[in-house]
């Protein structure tokens, strides 16, 4: 394997793992959720990281070739640290989940953003261009939800803008 496909391949797993972590992380929070609408957001949030999990699963395939086989123990996003600790029953408080979610999608959004200089392809670009846009609105969608627990809006309200389809 050639240095610039094993360090394509290292990226993606660890992308992968990021949106697994995502996932999982999203899933909790979702079956926590006692408002319905709140759910159902989470449970959005949630599906996205499992279509982008698959996109780079794709994206693996074409570029590197093969099965994924195993991911890193540790993703790229905030959420890592937390999975890695066992602390994420630490978090009692919607704002403690709030502000995790934050982090890890603003580390998501930087990490597709660099992270899509590594091949000098359209499409390898313009997927990771898209992922990191869906993060950003994630980070966005949070955002809101963290300043109406500070009693400025209600978040619900925000939008309900579908999930990319690659």
């Amino acid at each position: 394997m050639t240095e610039s496909k094993k360090k394509v391949a290292d990226v993606l797993k660890m992308a992968i793992k990021g949106e697994e972590d995502g996932y999982y992380f999203y899933n909790l929070l979702a079956e926590k959720a006692t408002n319905a609408e709140a759910k159902r957001k989470l449970e959005g949030l949630r599906d996205d990281e499992s279509r982008h999990k698959a996109t780079l699963i794709e994206m693996y395939r074409k570029y590197v070739g093969g099965k994924v086989g195993d991911l890193p123990a540790k993703g790229l996003t905030a959420l890592a640290e937390v999975f890695q600790k066992g602390q994420l029953e630490e978090r009692k408080t919607e704002m403690d989940f709030i502000t995790l979610a934050i982090e890890a999608e603003l580390a998501a959004t930087n990490y597709y953003q660099q992270e899509k200089e590594l091949v000098n392809d359209d499409f390898f670009r313009n997927i990771f261009d898209q992922l990191a846009e869906e993060e950003h609105r994630h980070y966005e969608l949070l955002m809101a939800e963290k300043e109406a627990l500070s009693g400025n809006y209600f978040w619900f309200q925000y939008g309900d803008t579908s999930p990319q389809e690659y």
